[in-house]
């Protein structure tokens, strides 16, 4: 006789349960299953870790466009006042002997590149003309320089490794979002050179131990592509809210539905195992009844999903929608950590010391705060 949906489906919400396969205690886990265990524990470790990075990061963020921002647009405009003021002393031979001018243009220098790197908007004709009297160079001429070596430097090192790879579509102009969509193609087409590299070599030639672990990836792939699809299909059927009348029921069906779609969209193998997990103990069986080579193969999928998270979560700090605060930061792991009450409040003194230095550089003695300005800057480095 077939079970009650009521019975299958509470109408109180379930919370989400930990995946894990369970005997009584008289009863040891084999290997498999212990494995099972600590892989999807630590599955549900880094999904954990990401939300919060996420959810930090996010806060952080919020904090700097109401309240860091606005004091760095401050700050560029006065830096800019600052270069203005003293480029004349820097452009005219007889105003400073050459060891102090040198000092001045290494000052002018640090100006530019906080100007530079703090504007959001590109250098206008008098800020290019600025960059040239010090630099020594056009701006567009040096942006493209750099971008050459740069893309000269990556060529060569993925030569060294036996791959082609063309940086020609990269330009300096790109915005973050455009460089990290154009990486990620290139990424695909790096992998795509390496399995092309691998098949090249003949099975012959291959050790057992390859050959083992080829199948054993091909077996994975199969085991993971199947099993999402069977699970969606299955839970599909049970979860869908459209044939159900009763409203509690059928908005607990709709969230877990939406769960389910989403799992299914990411190739999501460990929440929908969790989705499984609840359906199958509301059935009154268990995990415990999968056997150990379906285990196995289980395992090799969830590896697969621990090194995707731990990806993830390397380079969740790195992405361009945090690149604002990457800018505050010495290295990427300080960000998460990163006193942004203290970075405002450092900020604001700088504002105030460059409205003071301004103002003198503005009056009868600025000659003499040149000299300062070069005096503190040779102590300093």
């Amino acid at each position: 006789m077939a079970k009650s949906p009521k019975k299958i489906f509470p109408k109180e919400p379930i919370s989400k349960k930990e995946l894990a396969i369970t005997k009584p205690k008289q009863q040891v886990l084999s290997k498999p299953q212990q494995t099972f265990n600590r892989l999807t524990k630590k599955i549900e470790k880094l999904q954990q870790e990401i939300a919060n990075t996420s959810r930090i990061l996010d806060e952080k963020l919020a904090f700097y466009g109401e309240n860091i921002h606005p004091l760095e647009k401050q700050l560029v405009a006065l830096r800019r006042q600052t270069l203005q003021l003293l480029l004349p002393y820097y452009t005219n031979k007889k105003l400073l002997p050459k060891k102090d001018k040198k000092i001045l243009r290494d000052v002018l220098a640090e100006q530019l590149n906080d100007v530079l790197s703090f504007s959001d908007e590109e250098p206008d004709e008098e800020l290019k003309k600025a960059f040239e009297a010090v630099e020594g160079v056009k701006y567009e001429e040096a942006q493209q320089q750099d971008f050459d070596q740069m893309k000269s430097e990556m060529t060569e090192i993925f030569e060294e490794f036996g791959f082609q790879m063309n940086f020609d579509e990269l330009c300096p102009d790109m915005s973050p979002e455009e460089m990290m969509e154009q990486m990620q193609t290139m990424e695909e087409k790096l992998l795509q050179q390496a399995q092309d590299l691998d098949q090249e070599v003949p099975d012959r030639k291959k050790s057992k131990k390859l050959l083992e672990r080829e199948e054993r990836e091909k077996q994975a792939a199969e085991v993971k592509s199947k099993s999402i699809s069977r699970i969606y299909k299955q839970l599909a059927k049970v979860l869908h809210p459209d044939l159900e009348q009763e409203a509690e029921l059928k908005a607990y069906k709709e969230l877990r539905m939406r769960e389910l779609t989403t799992a299914y969209e990411k190739n999501d193998l460990h929440t929908l195992l969790r989705l499984e997990l609840e359906w199958i103990e509301k059935e009154e069986a268990n995990l415990e009844k999968l056997t150990d080579d379906k285990l196995k193969i289980y395992n090799e999928v969830l590896k697969e999903q621990i090194a995707d998270l731990e990806e993830e979560s390397f380079s969740l700090m790195q992405h361009p929608r945090y690149q604002p605060l990457l800018r505050l930061a010495m290295f990427p792991g300080e960000v998460k950590i990163m006193n942004l009450a203290r970075k405002k409040n450092e900020l604001n003194e700088m504002l105030e010391d460059l409205e003071s230095s301004i103002a003198r550089l503005k009056g009868e003695n600025a000659f003499d705060e040149v000299i300062g300005i070069i005096n503190l800057f040779k102590l300093l480095y």
